[in-house]
């Protein structure tokens, strides 16, 4: 007589341990890079509110209560008085952080850490990335337990070319999240890897991270997660040898999102830039000139109009191409910030090279090159090496347009793109 099999039992999953986040790389000391990019009064102000969160949140909380002085509230505030126009939104945000120096015993984790994002964002919107780094990362350190103060962190340092810090902070807030069954902030930070690794031009390792971050989204019911798996999906086979699995990820990135999602004019951009690969320069001009209005923020606008540069230049249409190549430039000399540059310059040096101008390519390649070069963009390094290398030993061409085969494929792109350019325009309105 045959033994019954033994019962299975599951094999317990090893603990998801958070890695704490990496707070100080290359600094001589704590908040150095909020006085380095703001020089002036209002540097010192901004530096004092860091170290005060910072104070604050390295104290046990049952030693909160005694921190700081009596007086401390109201020379603060009196500094905010003298530095801060009334009308300017910094001002509430540095008010509420002051209220720290008096009721530091009875603030909660959560208003410290909202408004360090508060004045992160204000930081990112002024051109001062380190900054907006330096309170992001207070606020998380202030809720440390929480893991979308960490996801913002990752994704703050990516834009700052800070990989090795983007990368510890996407992991302890992936770590966070699933501890605390947070499944929409673990699907965004394993997407956060994801965009890391293709900056690094490893392409596989992110498809796979792509993929449990949308099968997490389906098991769990996070559907405000499932549109940004797709539309990253759709990003990464943009490149790939499929043109038809890149669009079917389109599409349904498209009908996730819906008309009115606010990352619609992302996805909107994405496509015509996809296009603009195949070299369907009617398709992409018309939604980069349509998404144009929807990008205020100085380092998006500047990529659109490169696009919109690039694909006129596609299309032959010279005073199209020479205003946007104008306005980028323009945007160039303009900024501090060097977010995004490399990428705008190839497209230029791109849209430059479809029209036969030589001088204008090589002077756009190569100062990409040294941008990609000094802040470690390895795939703008390696567009902006090719396209001088082309220059030397060829001719550039002028584009010609695509033409194509298959009329199943055509009839979908058109759906889209019309889909696309009403959206945009219905919102915009």
């Amino acid at each position: 007589m045959s033994q019954p099999h033994p019962r299975r039992t599951r094999r317990h999953s090893r603990p998801w341990i958070a890695p704490p986040g990496l707070l100080m790389q290359g600094e001589p000391f704590e908040g150095y890079h909020v006085l380095d990019e703001s020089r002036d009064e209002l540097g010192l102000l901004l530096w004092q509110s860091l170290r005060d969160v910072e104070v604050w949140a390295l104290t046990e909380p049952e030693h909160r209560a005694e921190l700081f002085t009596s007086g401390a509230l109201l020379e603060r505030m009196e500094r905010i008085d003298e530095e801060v126009d009334p009308a300017a939104p910094l001002r509430p945000v540095l008010e509420g952080l002051a209220s720290l120096l008096a009721r530091p015993g009875r603030v909660t984790p959560l208003e410290v850490c909202e408004l360090c994002q508060e004045l992160s964002r204000w930081a990112s919107d002024a051109g001062l990335p380190r900054t907006s780094l330096a309170f992001a990362q207070r606020g998380a350190m202030a809720a440390p337990d929480e893991a979308g103060p960490a996801y913002l962190v990752g994704l703050i340092s990516r834009r700052a070319a800070d990989y090795r810090r983007a990368e510890v902070w996407f992991r302890r807030a992936l770590a966070l999240a699933r501890h605390n069954l947070d499944w929409k902030h673990y699907g965004l930070a394993h997407m956060g890897l994801a965009n890391l690794y293709m900056q690094r031009g490893d392409a596989p390792r992110a498809r796979a991270r792509l993929l449990r971050a949308l099968r997490s989204s389906r098991r769990y019911g996070v559907w405000t997660v499932k549109p940004y798996a797709l539309h990253d999906l759709f990003m990464i086979n943009a490149t790939g040898d499929d043109p038809k699995l890149a669009e079917q990820y389109a599409r349904a990135a498209y009908r996730a999102y819906g008309r009115r999602h606010p990352r619609l004019p992302a996805l909107a951009h994405d496509v015509a830039w996809f296009w603009m690969l195949q070299r369907q320069f009617h398709r992409a001009l018309p939604i980069f000139q349509a998404v144009l209005p929807h990008f205020p923020r100085p380092p998006e606008r500047m990529i659109v109009l490169s696009n919109v540069a690039r694909a006129a230049g596609g299309a032959c249409m010279f005073t199209v191409f020479d205003r946007a190549w104008n306005e980028v430039w323009q945007m160039v000399d303009d900024s501090k910030d060097r977010e995004r540059v490399a990428e705008a310059l190839i497209n230029l040096a791109h849209g430059a090279a479809a029209m036969g101008l030589v001088v204008r390519m090589e002077m756009a390649a190569s100062y990409a090159l040294t941008i990609a070069t000094r802040r470690s963009e390895a795939q703008q390094q390696m567009a902006a090496e090719e396209l001088l290398a082309a220059s030397r030993y060829s001719q550039p061409q002028e584009s010609e347009m695509y033409q194509e085969d298959d009329q199943a494929l055509a009839s979908a792109s058109d759906w889209l793109a019309g889909e696309l350019v009403d959206a945009l325009t219905e919102v915009s309105m």
